[in-house]
């Protein structure tokens, strides 16, 4: 056969059509996903999994075959469910014969013979990332410290019981959280806890699963202020009033503590836009969730070339992202560009480069102030108007 002799510069004498498609969609924000971790000695639940919970009937069917809400977990998810639609899990564990055992296996770890992680250690094992996680219950600086650290590993908010005794102690367990780096900054505390009837029976709550509730029924980057609370009473009456800087409700909140109390709209409501150390709730919340969706949305692009369509694609993908954000009303500004003395050639050359995402953030309403003031010149007006008719 007589060999073919291509022309090599050749390759098609038509048409050839090439598309181009930009960078999918970041999406929203993520939705609220609750973790909780309890006891539920009449649970079917696998110990130490973490399991989504559906609704208030599957979800008392799995934590109390029995009916006799046993260990904390039943009536915590009874309130939670019974509050607020939103995504649930749990982790049980074992209870036992002492608290300082029970909260043992609370705090978890890592199973020095069989490897498997325990009690809040699971948080990181959820097939959902939550959003929220709390220990209802237990209140002790071990547990907060452990909450803590899950909480800035997963970019989840923790949410810690107070000691229910009284404001100052309340004040002073505060007072051990807040190092640099645990993650402690985004914690909040919540205290006293309540009573609230379930099947005729008065039952004692513990505070952090009223501020679990109150969070979950507002978007992550919105503060649970105001937030009802379904109760009979606290454990103790905190005094608060909207005009007056001495009661105990503003004492707790400038030392760190959220806590319910009466308002003037009737029931009892939470008190507190901040975390532990001041931070805002509600920015602490917007920092995770934005904070995630960069890093969720960014594995697909890992291994690319980084040319300059390449990155213009990724700042235009983010500032399509940010723009939807500001439009949505979650937050007012929002710019993105590559650094301007980062990306130089010893960073690239390392397959290193830097995006800058500036972004604004709107501040809850914590302190109204309305300054009046008598205006003569309206009562000299008035008056030309009385005497001239």
């Amino acid at each position: 056969m007589t060999q073919l002799a291509p022309i090599n510069d050749f390759q098609l004498n038509g048409v050839e059509v090439n598309t181009i498609e930009p960078l999918p969609s970041m999406g929203p924000l993520a939705l609220q996903v609750v973790h909780l971790t309890g006891t539920a000695p009449n649970s079917t639940l696998e110990p130490n999994e973490p399991t989504r919970l559906f609704n208030y009937a599957s979800a008392m069917m799995a934590l109390d075959t029995t009916g006799d809400r046993l260990g904390t977990l039943p009536n915590l998810v009874r309130y939670l469910l019974e509050y607020v639609k939103c995504i649930v899990y749990v982790t049980v564990v074992e209870e036992g014969t002492a608290q300082a055992e029970t909260e043992t296996n609370i705090i978890g770890g890592v199973d020095s013979v069989t490897g498997a992680i325990t009690g809040l250690e699971t948080v990181k094992a959820c097939p959902e990332t939550p959003t929220i996680i709390a220990a209802p219950g237990f209140s002790s600086v071990p547990v907060g410290q452990k909450l803590a650290l899950i909480g800035r590993d997963v970019r989840c908010r923790p949410v810690l019981d107070g000691p229910n005794t009284n404001d100052m102690e309340a004040a002073e367990f505060a007072a051990n959280f807040g190092a640099e780096g645990t993650g402690e900054d985004k914690m909040t505390i919540v205290d006293p806890w309540f009573m609230k009837t379930y099947d005729g029976a008065q039952l004692l709550m513990p505070a952090s699963i009223a501020m679990v509730a109150a969070m979950a029924s507002v978007e992550g980057w919105q503060s649970p202020q105001n937030r009802a609370v379904l109760c009979d009473e606290t454990a103790r009456n905190v005094s608060y009033k909207i005009n007056d800087k001495t009661t105990q409700a503003n004492f707790l909140n400038k030392h760190g503590v959220a806590t319910i109390a009466r308002t003037r709209m009737g029931g009892y409501s939470i008190i507190g836009n901040r975390t532990n150390t001041g931070r805002y709730i509600s920015h602490a919340g917007l920092e995770d969730l934005m904070a995630r969706k960069l890093e969720e949305t960014s594995q697909p692009l890992m291994g690319k070339n980084l040319t300059e369509a390449f990155m213009n694609q990724v700042i235009d993908r983010l500032t399509n992202w940010g723009q939807n954000l500001v439009a949505q009303g979650v937050i007012p500004v929002f710019r993105a560009f590559l650094h301007p003395d980062k990306n130089n050639l010893e960073n690239y050359t390392s397959g290193r480069w830097y995006l800058c995402v500036n972004y604004g953030r709107y501040s809850p309403n914590e302190h109204m102030v309305y300054e009046m003031s008598v205006d003569n010149g309206l009562i000299e007006s008035w008056l030309e108007e009385v005497v001239n008719g």
